[in-house]
């Protein structure tokens, strides 16, 4: 499945909370899976923005990185193209039903973060 660095750096944080609830195996399975997939792909990821740190920014007096002016067309650029880029993951799936008859209280925003994740 494609999916944009956007949408998985959007559900690492409802990940995070889903994978410690009590979950049905199937779905506690799947979710373990994708996290893992996903982290391998956001290494990939953070590694490439910290190349754009370097390239971009300058330290301040106080020592705090920020983005030159001269830059920051540039880096406006780059870092929205590096989110847009589309990786390809083997998403494992679970049905909905699976999660549904669950009794784990997810709210909607955490669902809509994961939808990718869930067959009809």
């Amino acid at each position: 499945m494609k999916l944009s660095n956007s949408k998985i750096l959007n559900s690492t944080g409802a990940l995070s909370k889903i994978s410690q609830m009590e979950l049905p195996i199937k779905v506690s399975y799947a979710v373990a899976k994708n996290i893992d997939k996903i982290e391998s792909e956001l290494k990939v990821y953070n590694a490439e923005k910290q190349k754009l740190i370097d390239k971009y920014t300058v330290k301040d007096e106080h020592g705090n990185l920020k983005i030159s002016e001269e830059h920051q067309e540039a880096w406006t650029r780059d870092i929205e193209a590096l989110v847009e880029i589309e990786v390809d993951i083997d998403i494992h799936k679970f049905s909905v039903e699976e999660f549904i008859n669950s009794n784990c209280n997810i709210s909607p925003g955490e669902l809509m973060a994961i939808d990718y994740m869930i067959e009809d």
